[in-house]
C-alpha cells in the first residue's frame, strides 16, 4: 500500500544510486539535480537522459559547489534536492500498520551513526520491511549521508517518528504485533523463533544496544551467536542477518 504523506522542506541526496532510485520510483519528489561540470561516464550519462526525460531541472556546477551541498568530496559528482516526506506520527503509523496483513516493522532504538542508519534503511527496503520506526530526537535520519548510504531508501520508505517508544510498543501489541528484541545476553538464537507472525524487530544503538526500558516490553529476545574472537556485529550487519531470516521463513507464502 502506498502511504499518502505530506511533503516537508527539501533535503539533499547524493550519489548515482541514490538519485537513480528516487528517479525510478518517485520522480515527482525530485526538485533539481546538480551535476559536477565536466564529469561524464556511462552511468552518469544514462542518469542524465532519465532526468531530461522526466523534465527535471539539471544544473551543472563546480566540484566545490557539489561538495558544499553534500558535505563530502565522495559524492560521485551528483546531488539532488528532493521533497522530503514528512515522517508519520504515532496515530498515522498505527493506522497504516492496520492495513497490512502480516506487517514487518524495523525499530531503530537510538542509532546515531548516519552510515549505520542508512545501511539499515537500505536493507529494510530490500527485505520488504513495511515501516521504519525511530524514537523522536534519538536517531539521525534526514541527512545526505543517510540518503546516500541507503541508496535513496530514506526518501522511498514510510518512516514513523515516535515521541514515546514504549507507549507505541504497547499499541502495536494491541494490534497483534509481536515484538522481537536483540541482545547478546540471551540464549535464544535468532533462527529458533517464528517470524511468520505480524512483528517488529528492534535493534539498539551502536555500543550500548537496546535501552533497558525498551527491552522490558519485548515478547522475545534473540541473539546472533559469535563464534570467533569478535564480540559483536556492526548493527547494520546484524539487522541484515535478522531481516533475511524473516525473508527465509516467510518465503513459502511471499513467493
Amino acid at each position: 500500500m502506498q502511504v499518502p504523506k505530506p511533503m516537508n522542506e527539501k533535503v539533499y541526496i547524493y550519489g548515482i544510486n541514490a538519485v537513480f532510485d528516487v528517479l525510478k520510483y518517485k520522480p515527482e519528489q525530485l526538485i533539481e539535480v546538480f551535476l559536477k561540470d565536466g564529469v561524464s561516464n556511462k552511468r552518469l550519462n544514462k542518469l542524465v537522459d532519465l532526468i531530461q526525460h522526466h523534465k527535471i531541472s539539471l544544473t551543472r556546477v563546480s566540484g566545490k559547489k557539489i561538495e558544499q551541498i553534500t558535505g563530502t568530496p565522495k559524492n560521485q559528482g551528483i546531488a539532488a534536492a528532493v521533497k522530503q516526506p514528512t515522517n508519520l506520527d504515532s496515530k498515522a503509523a498505527l493506522n497504516f500498520i492496520e492495513t497490512i496483513d502480516t506487517p514487518l516493522i524495523l525499530i531503530l532504538d537510538g542509532l546515531q551513526d548516519p552510515r549505520n542508519v542508512g545501511a539499515c534503511l537500505r536493507t529494510a527496503n530490500a527485505s520488504g520491511v513495511d515501516l521504519i520506526v525511530i524514537p523522536r530526537n534519538r536517531t539521525v535520519i534526514n541527512t545526505p549521508v543517510v540518503s546516500k548510504v541507503s541508496a535513496g531508501a530514506s526518501v522511498l520508505m514510510p518512516i514513523a517518528e515516535i515521541p514515546n517508544l514504549v507507549r507505541f510498543l504497547k499499541e502495536l501489541k494491541k494490534q497483534g504485533v509481536w515484538i522481537f528484541g536483540t541482545s547478546d545476553q540471551t540464549n535464544s538464537n535468532y533462527w529458533e523463533v517464528d517470524y511468520t507472525c505480524p512483528m517488529a524487530i528492534i535493534v539498539g544503538s551502536e555500543g550500548k544496544g537496546m535501552r533497558p526500558l525498551t527491552a522490558k516490553h519485548c515478547d522475545y529476545m534473540v541473539s546472533i551467536p559469535m563464534i570467533g574472537q569478535i564480540e559483536s556485529l556492526n548493527v547494520s550487519v546484524a539487522t541484515g542477518v535478522l531481516l533475511y531470516e524473516v525473508v527465509r521463513q516467510r518465503s513459502s507464502y511471499l513467493v
